[in-house]
């Protein structure tokens, strides 16, 4: 009978810890990680990091996120969306922005949305401006069509395309600035010039915050969120475990030169011509 109850004892300090352990962990304040793969912005990748950003803002437990980015930009539209729905976040609970090989044009934009930019020393930060891939026929309309009006095959001239795509330029750098301005050291001249800087440059010229590694980034959303004794969340993962699956597209699925638009499309989006 003594040794039963000895036994019994035992069982019950076990459960009592094992509670108390998994009690403790549940109550944790979490820091969430959302990975992007190196992703073009369109409507499609859009969706998906909407959902990743979705996730993070309304989960009371997550205090603080960290979002490893890694993208030459994309559509005006989508990196714009990105943008605000990652201001959303952050009116919330603090964002750090990890980038990882590149966070260019419509990708630099996503970043402007964060708390705080870590980069990697040789990360390509930067080359704010757009591009536009213009509908054959601007000059020439095909012969074989008759439209009802003179911009009917268009959409516009020549003129009025340029003149959409400088206000574009301009509703970038002013969001550059509204985001960055008290820590930029360029001009509205020369950001409006496009250039890509490495990492080590860009914090010199306060387009991203410091060098660091994504330990660096975690402590710093653990920092800014005033919490300790934190675990970490894969974003990716529970989105996973819940049939959510992140498909993003990867660099050279498409460029501005492929896309055979019937209208003008505008991009902020890193890009070079392949031969």
């Amino acid at each position: 009978m003594k040794r039963f109850l000895t036994y019994l004892l035992l069982v019950i300090i076990g459960a009592a810890i094992g509670y108390g352990i998994l009690a403790a962990s549940v109550g944790r304040p979490k820091i969430a990680v959302i990975t992007t793969a190196f992703v073009e912005l369109d409507g499609s990748t859009a969706a998906e990091i909407d959902k990743t950003l979705d996730f993070v803002r309304d989960d009371r437990s997550i205090k603080g996120v960290v979002i490893k980015l890694n993208s030459p930009g994309g559509t005006v539209t989508a990196s714009s969306d990105i943008f605000l729905n990652t201001v959303k976040v952050r009116d919330r609970k603090p964002v750090v922005v990890l980038v990882g090989d590149i966070a260019a044009s419509g990708g630099y934009m996503w970043l402007l949305g964060a708390n705080y930019v870590y980069a990697n020393g040789t990360s390509l930060v930067g080359n704010v401006g757009a591009i536009m891939n213009l509908p054959g026929g601007v000059d020439r309309p095909d012969e074989g069509v008759v439209p009802t009006g003179p911009y009917k095959l268009i959409g516009g001239s020549y003129r009025q395309f340029i003149n959409w795509l400088e206000t574009v330029k301009d509703v970038f750098i002013e969001t550059v600035y509204s985001q960055r301005g008290d820590r930029l050291r360029l001009s509205r001249e020369e950001l409006a010039e496009g250039r890509i800087y490495f990492g080590m440059e860009a914090v010199r010229l306060g387009i991203v915050d410091g060098i660091g590694t994504e330990a660096d980034a975690i402590e710093k959303a653990a920092q800014l969120a005033g919490v300790r004794n934190y675990r970490l969340v894969d974003v990716n993962r529970e989105l996973s475990k819940q049939g959510v699956f992140l498909s993003f597209s990867k660099y050279g699925t498409y460029s501005p030169d492929s896309l055979k638009a019937q209208f003008p499309y505008i991009h902020y989006m890193f890009w070079e011509p392949r031969q």
